[in-house]
């Protein structure tokens, strides 16, 4: 990711808002979220989007009724999603 003020900022900036939900769920790698870290820490703009979506996702959880899926299920899931898109690329 570019950093603030650079001449890819925006670039920077379109990237933190393709991963902002991995990086609330805790999905990245740690370097990714290493770098939103610190994108958003140097960024207004990006910083204010991704409190915005933090809050957002906390009201669906606390309206929401229905259980979070299992870790396994998740993961077998995600695999199923990898493979699947494998394919889709081989054909």
């Amino acid at each position: 990711m570019n950093r603030p003020g650079s001449e890819g900022n925006e670039t920077a900036c379109g990237a933190i808002r393709k991963v902002v939900y991995e990086f609330l769920d805790a999905e990245l790698a740690p370097s990714e979220s290493d770098l939103v870290v610190t994108h958003i820490s140097e960024c207004p703009p990006c910083a204010g989007y991704v409190a915005f979506e933090r809050a957002f996702l906390a009201i669906v959880q606390r309206r929401s009724t229905i259980e979070q899926a299992p870790p396994e299920l998740r993961d077998r899931i995600r695999a199923a999603l990898v493979r699947a898109d494998e394919r889709r690329h081989q054909t």
